[in-house]
């Protein structure tokens, strides 16, 4: 898993700046001095320490000298003191003494911070290298292929796991399932493009085709402008206890459920618009834990069962100032009259 662990800064997308492209899948290898195609020397966040690379978790590098990423192609970030930070087969970029991402130094923002974003963004895809030009004035450089183009995020390989505390921003830009983690069929086993810990935050992220399956939420987590082109296996799945906030996005085109719920949590869904599903969310199946879910502002349309499912006596469902259209049985299935609540909804 490609683990983002940045300490105040949200990642964005490969190729957001420009200055350096995503990894491919033997590494891509951004060097510099500074020079034209190079970015500029880096110091290290909150104290001095030297910026490298390793392949197989080995000590920084020479100081500003990023080496070549590893053969996988993902980055893994360090949050830790130490002089290393990667696990084997991947490559990792650590300061020294610091919290493990260069800031910019003389090589301005583009040529200090790519290298960490672009890399663990892209998590092996196979997208073209770019040219990076963050030279002593910090010119944002140029990138090549689709990977770092603009509005693609790439495809991603390894599950992009969000730490916990941290925000991942895509930048609008849409990333696609490898085969490595799915074909987004309702076959079970497949991974999550996106694994959330607990106090993540997904934004500003697109969804392709295939999507495996989707996101993972472990306890309390935010997303906002999450897009899912297609649904895939599910779009969202909670995994442990928590409030689970989304907040913008739309998503389309799936067999059996949009959102997958399997562990007693809240769940607010507002600003959202859903279309062409079996049903909205579902409770996993016999179970008789709690689920508190709140849907607000909504446009909920064609679901071949139901908005919200569940088996359990327990659990409750708020809808207002929603709009729906062509639900299948009924709104609620399974939940207990006294646990519904509903105002200013539209059916049309």
């Amino acid at each position: 898993m490609t683990k983002l662990s940045v300490g105040t800064w949200a990642i964005l997308g490969c190729g957001w700046f420009g200055s350096v492209a995503c990894g491919s899948e033997t590494g891509a290898t951004p060097s510099g001095t500074g020079i034209a195609g190079r970015p500029g020397p880096v110091t290290a966040l909150a104290g001095a320490g030297a910026v490298g690379t390793s392949q197989a978790g080995a000590t920084a590098g020479a100081a500003g000298k990023p080496s070549a990423t590893g053969a996988a192609g993902s980055v893994v970030v360090s949050t830790g003191g130490g002089s290393g930070g990667a696990s084997a087969g991947s490559s990792g970029i650590a300061a020294a003494g610091s919290s493990g991402v260069a800031a910019a130094g003389a090589g301005g923002l583009g040529g200090a911070l790519a290298a960490g974003q672009s890399g663990s963004v892209a998590a092996g895809s196979g997208g073209a290298s770019g040219a990076s030009s963050g030279g002593s004035g910090g010119q944002a450089g140029s990138d090549s292929g689709a990977a770092g183009s603009p509005g693609v995020g790439g495809a991603v390989n390894q599950t992009i796991v969000v730490a916990a505390g941290q925000t991942f921003d895509g930048g609008g830009k849409r990333y696609t399932a490898g085969k490595a983690l799915g074909d987004g069929s309702q076959d079970e086993g497949q991974k999550p493009m996106f694994h959330l810990e607990d106090g993540a935050t997904l934004t500003n992220v697109v969804l392709g085709s295939p999507a495996a399956d989707g996101i993972h939420c472990y306890g309390d987590v935010t997303l906002r402008n999450i897009v899912w082109e297609d649904i895939g296996e599910d779009a969202m799945t909670i995994k442990e206890s928590g409030t689970v906030i989304l907040d913008g996005g739309s998503a389309s085109n799936g067999d059996d459920k949009v959102f997958q719920i399997n562990a007693a949590s809240t769940f607010r869904v507002s600003n959202f618009k859903a279309s062409n599903a079996g049903k909205f969310i579902r409770q996993n199946g016999d179970t008789t834990f709690k689920v508190s879910v709140f849907i607000d502002k909504c446009d909920i349309s064609n679901m071949d069962e139901a908005i919200f499912r569940t088996d359990s006596s327990t659990s409750t469902v708020e809808m207002t100032n929603t709009r729906y259209s062509n639900i299948g049985d009924e709104l609620f299935v399974g939940v207990s009259a006294g646990n519904i609540k509903q105002s200013n909804n539209t059916e049309y």
